[in-house]
């Protein structure tokens, strides 16, 4: 194997690739390594993937497009140790047969738990209570409560990598499952994991907590709209660890500062929020600074399992495990 590693900063290269990374990387084959440092030119990163067979990329990399592929003739492979592929694979990399794989997979996984964490975080009223003792010295006050998952009816828009998890993870929790996806949820699903799956309209107003898994394009801009959000139940939780686009942020607020019902946020329209948002003063959101995705404890993880896969398919021809086909990828979120 011949690999051009693109890492875009010192975290990228820390996080991913540790040390025993960077040595499992170099015994795998001839490794040319790009940090960005030194922003080559266009040329010069021509220049360096001009005769690799496979190309590793992160966050930030450059994106595997037409002009960087008309410079690659021997390339096979992209390897991209992110979720999404959209950013860093162009059409071309499908129509000129180079196979893809991500860390998808991990990401997704990761995503549920932490969605599931923000379910309880929220329910249970984890921050506020923590906060109260440590800072206001308060053991206990009259009127306190907290809240949970057990038996209640739980809404998944999407089906996908995330949402897929985020079901199998809820099972435990003796929940009511409600699934909103543009395809038929495969029946063995459906009955291993007592899964309804009913349109977004009955989702939003019956469901007690509503968790979005939709991949962000054009045509999920907004999905959750006012009309959306006007139907959902008084107390309810909405829990939105996938893109902030796909809710109209707006609109949300002003449910939200009416007290219509309570959310956990891991992600908003523009990043890093504005600190002047209405959100910020609201005691019934819990926010996160976009840290639902892989935990960092798993990149050295899946860096090591996708160099070892990359290499396994190069130099020794055996199946790939973690593909992303073109199918599938047209629908990833843009970023």
């Amino acid at each position: 194997m011949k690999a051009l590693i693109s890492v875009s900063n010192n975290l990228i290269m820390e996080t991913f690739f540790s040390k025993e990374n960077v040595e499992l990387a170099e015994s795998l084959g001839d490794i040319i390594w790009y940090d960005g440092k030194n922003d080559p030119s266009r040329d010069e990163l021509k220049r360096l993937i001009s005769d690799c067979d496979t190309y590793v990329t992160c966050w930030g990399s450059p994106c595997l497009d037409k002009e960087l592929l008309d410079s690659a003739p021997k390339l096979k492979l992209l390897t991209h140790l992110g979720s999404t592929v959209a950013p860093v694979a162009s059409r071309e990399v499908w129509e000129r047969g180079i196979r893809v794989i991500s860390a998808f997979e991990y990401f997704s996984e990761s995503t549920a738990e932490g969605a599931i964490a923000y379910m309880l975080a929220a329910l249970r009223r984890i921050p506020f209570y923590s906060g109260r003792l440590k800072q206001g010295r308060i053991w206990s006050e009259q009127g306190d409560s907290t809240d949970g998952l057990i038996y209640k009816t739980v809404g998944v828009v999407s089906y996908g990598g995330v949402g897929r998890h985020v079901v199998r993870k809820l099972s435990c929790f003796n929940v009511r499952i409600k699934v909103y996806d543009i395809v038929d949820i495969p029946a063995e699903d459906k009955e291993r994991y007592g899964i309804e799956q009913c349109s977004l309209e009955e989702l939003f107003s019956s469901c007690d907590i509503i968790s979005v898994h939709t991949p962000y394009n054009d045509n999920t801009h907004h999905l959750i709209d006012d009309r959306l959000l006007s139907m959902i139940k008084k107390g309810a939780l909405l829990v939105n660890t996938a893109r902030g686009a796909i809710i109209d942020q707006a609109a949300m607020t002003r449910h939200l500062q009416s007290n219509d019902f309570s959310a956990a946020l891991d992600v908003y329209e523009k990043e890093p929020i504005d600190m002047n948002d209405p959100l910020l003063s609201l005691e019934n959101v819990l926010m996160l600074p976009h840290q639902g995705g892989v935990t960092t404890n798993l990149r050295s993880v899946l860096t090591r399992d996708l160099l070892i896969e990359s290499s396994n398919f190069i130099d020794h021809g055996k199946p790939l495990i973690h593909e992303v086909k073109k199918e599938y990828a047209v629908n990833m979120s843009k970023f």
